[in-house]
């Protein structure tokens, strides 16, 4: 009997036979985790979107796609999981018609079977109930309202205790990494606009520079190879550093000559008394400066993120962070970098 039921799985024109061979490429991928597949759709849906908001079916979703004896499959859901399975786009067409085909063939053979047409006239129940679009406007509307205090409150502290950092990215960042890159720019730009109240009219043009580390941020993340471990999630911060400075110096040479009054003007002044001419200051002090400004708004901006998905899964356990990877690094600098952090798939599997 098994026998039996194993040679009509192998059938290319059965669901089963679908079924069959989606179970075999996911064990020649590595056999990833029902869960980590739902994670790779919901990054994609989000991309496409462009909205950065993850929006992840369900765990008992995806694995339903790969249980035998079903009688429909959702040729949608099989081309998202088959994308998730690093199959490229001709793949992933191929497999959407192949399901296409076998469900006409079926209601084809269900027109001339009487109990088959009976049962069709019963509507088919979504598993998956449609998220609410007000959770999201009214989730995404409140982490820009607090990425924006944060870089005022980082505004008010360096121009209070006159610290040798900037700490004015801090929202910047935390919207750029969870939201998505063009979310990150407009909290740069409105906060850079209402900085202007604590240092007057000067923090307008250094937008440029905010917005030029919030793409850094936000398209770095969404980089599989640039955050796949801690190591590489460093180096994203250190780009951004480096970015910025690039994009600062211009504006503090052409417009400020060389110094804003900031306590990293004091570096500047070190360097020139050392013999350097002015840019070659200016770039030195700015990029040192800059490297331990925008590491330690990095991880602040993880912190940040992190309290912000905790107190949201509180209330929504079903609640999946766009970054809820960026929480669980591999220190250990040869990890595969295939997908963000696919070395915790077996550490992910044991929790769901």
């Amino acid at each position: 009997m098994e026998q039996e039921r194993d040679d009509e799985a192998k059938s290319e024109g059965s669901f089963d036979g679908i079924v069959t061979d989606l179970r075999a490429l996911r064990v020649n991928t590595g056999v990833v985790t029902y869960a980590e597949i739902a994670r790779r759709i919901g990054r994609h849906r989000g991309q496409l979107n462009g909205d950065g908001v993850n929006d992840a079916p369900a765990r008992s979703t995806v694995y339903d796609a790969f249980r035998l004896g079903r009688s429909r499959l959702n040729p949608e859901l099989v081309g998202e999981i088959v994308r998730a399975l690093a199959e490229d786009e001709q793949s992933v067409r191929q497999w959407k018609v192949r399901c296409y085909q076998v469900q006409a063939s079926s209601e084809r053979n269900c027109e001339r079977d009487p109990v088959c047409i009976e049962d069709a006239v019963v509507p088919a129940r979504n598993p998956e109930p449609l998220k609410s679009h007000r959770s999201r406007y009214i989730y995404v509307g409140s982490v820009l309202a607090a990425c924006m205090l944060l870089d005022l409150i980082g505004h008010a502290v360096v121009g209070k205790l006159h610290l040798a950092l900037f700490l004015d990215m801090i929202g910047t960042a935390t919207a750029a990494i969870m939201l998505g890159p063009w979310y990150g720019v407009a909290i740069a730009l409105l906060g850079n606009s209402a900085g202007m109240v604590i240092h007057g009219s000067m923090a307008l043009p250094f937008a440029l520079v905010n917005a030029a580390g919030a793409l850094v941020w936000g398209y770095g993340v969404r980089r599989p190879a640039w955050v796949a471990t801690f190591t590489q999630f460093f180096r994203l911060n250190f780009t951004a550093a480096i970015v910025c400075t690039l994009v600062a110096v211009p504006i503090l040479m052409l417009g400020y000559h060389g110094g804003t009054g900031h306590e990293s003007d004091q570096l500047t002044n070190t360097f020139t008394s050392s013999g350097q001419n002015l840019l070659s200051a200016v770039l030195l002090s700015n990029g040192i400066t800059s490297i331990l400004d925008k590491l330690a708004t990095g991880f602040i901006a993880l912190v940040v993120i992190q309290w912000c998905t905790s107190r949201i899964k509180s209330v929504d356990s079903e609640f999946v962070s766009p970054v809820d990877n960026l929480f669980r690094f591999s220190l250990r600098p040869t990890a595969r970098n295939v997908w963000p952090l696919r070395d915790y798939s077996a550490v992910l599997a044991r929790r769901v």
